[in-house]
């Protein structure tokens, strides 16, 4: 089980949640091994309105490395190349820290993750950094930078059943024929 250090802002000190279903009870001793981490696996996500696609997606990202970083776009970022999102920031942020398959949940402030990645490299400097995207996007944000560190790009099939457009026709379609 991998979880992120946070700062307690009453006294200052490190810590790290850990699920009550976890096993480890009050008192274990538990190992923190930073070093440890080879690969990380980098992906970016609107993850607003979150379906089987996305969690697919990230399961599947999951599994290429030692370490999953996801970065939520916020609304801004969305706004740059699509609709605005229904969920707020922090409701998207919730969902996707809540996944398993989910190391580190950062904030994305561009669509491109380059600033996100830099952060990362900074702080693991020796270990291979991947980047995920699906395979709909044709020029991939964040390439320039990923190829400047020799990581490596992997684009990873889009889920066609639940795109936008097919889960919109859907909801219309159900609110046009009476449909609950």
């Amino acid at each position: 089980m991998r979880r992120v250090v946070w700062a307690n802002r009453s006294n200052g000190q490190l810590c790290v949640t850990i699920p009550s279903n976890s096993g480890i009870k009050e008192g274990d001793l538990v190992n923190v091994e930073k070093e440890k981490i080879k690969t990380i696996v980098y992906t970016s996500v609107t993850g607003d309105l979150f379906h089987f696609g996305h969690l697919r997606l990230l399961q599947k990202a999951n599994e290429l490395g030692d370490f999953h970083i996801c970065g939520v776009d916020t609304d801004e970022s969305i706004k740059s190349y699509k609709e605005a999102p229904v969920a707020s920031l922090k409701e998207r942020k919730a969902i996707i820290s809540d996944l398993r398959c989910i190391d580190m949940v950062m904030t994305q402030e561009e669509l491109d993750p380059t600033e996100n990645l830099k952060k990362i490299h900074q702080q693991f400097p020796n270990v291979k950094l991947i980047l995920i995207w699906g395979s709909n996007w044709k020029k991939v944000p964040g390439e320039n930078y990923i190829n400047k560190i020799n990581g490596e790009i992997v684009k990873l099939p889009f889920y066609e059943k639940l795109s936008k457009e097919n889960i919109a026709q859907k909801i219309v379609a159900t609110y046009n024929s009476g449909g609950q």
